[in-house]
């Protein structure tokens, strides 16, 4: 495997699709290489099972135009940090070595999302260290980028995603099990209701117009952003 340009994190199957999934697309449509990863496989979900959710995670991969996907097969619903989870990561890191990395925001109502979020953090600073063996050489990418789940915060910038956002929504779809309400073989959960549809959209809608756009993306950064011509930036004062 050859490197890719951006890896994103995501704790279960359809996680990345929903917080940054139009960022992806629209860096795959600007001719970069992205690889999703999924640190477990789903099985303590409502709906659907490990089988259903992995071919879910397929299409939906296919839709984004992702070059790869891979699950890393920790435990649903106990995602902690640990010796294995962070050298999973490492290994997953130095095999493609991506310039970018996007990751859950630290602070999350999911224990699964903010524990994902710690586990990719220190597995992708480990990758680093040249003693930390794996039988791979060292790597560290040179950017990481939170992406908000259910807790919000104040984004250091916003991504307009208005062209990706139906390939994003179709993305997110490709988990008939999760999202669509009229597969009645399982029981309704949040996640199939309309509301929950609603609060996708508006949620970029509201990001969108941030920015003068119908749609976009927040992400947060930790650090100071370097601007080399104030002039190229594009931000609104009023």
């Amino acid at each position: 495997m050859t490197n890719v340009d951006v890896m994103a994190f995501g704790a279960h199957p359809d996680d990345i699709e929903i917080t940054c999934g139009g960022t992806l697309i629209k860096l795959v449509d600007a001719g970069y290489s992205v690889a999703m990863v999924d640190m477990v496989r789903g099985e303590m979900g409502t709906r659907g099972t490990v089988e259903t959710r992995e071919k879910e995670a397929a299409k939906a991969a296919e839709i984004i135009g992702a070059v790869a996907r891979e699950n890393l097969g920790l435990e649903d619903a106990n995602l902690h940090t640990s010796k294995e989870s962070k050298n999973r990561v490492v290994e997953v890191v130095r095999k493609y070595r991506p310039r970018l990395v996007f990751i859950p925001y630290y602070d999350d109502r999911h224990p699964d999302h903010y524990h994902a979020s710690e586990i990719a953090y220190e597995g992708t600073f480990l990758a680093g260290l040249t003693r930390y063996e794996t039988g791979q050489e060292s790597y560290r990418p040179p950017k990481i980028l939170y992406y908000m789940s259910w807790y919000e915060f104040d984004p250091t910038f916003i991504v307009d995603i208005t062209e990706q956002f139906e390939r994003k929504m179709e993305a997110i779809y490709a988990y008939s099990t999760q999202f669509k309400p009229e597969d009645n073989f399982y029981k309704k959960t949040r996640l199939t209701s309309r509301e929950y549809n609603w609060g996708i959209r508006h949620r970029m809608g509201y990001y969108g117009s941030k920015i003068g756009k119908k749609y976009g993306e927040g992400f947060l950064i930790k650090g100071k952003m370097e601007v080399k011509n104030p002039l190229d930036v594009k931000f609104s004062t009023f």
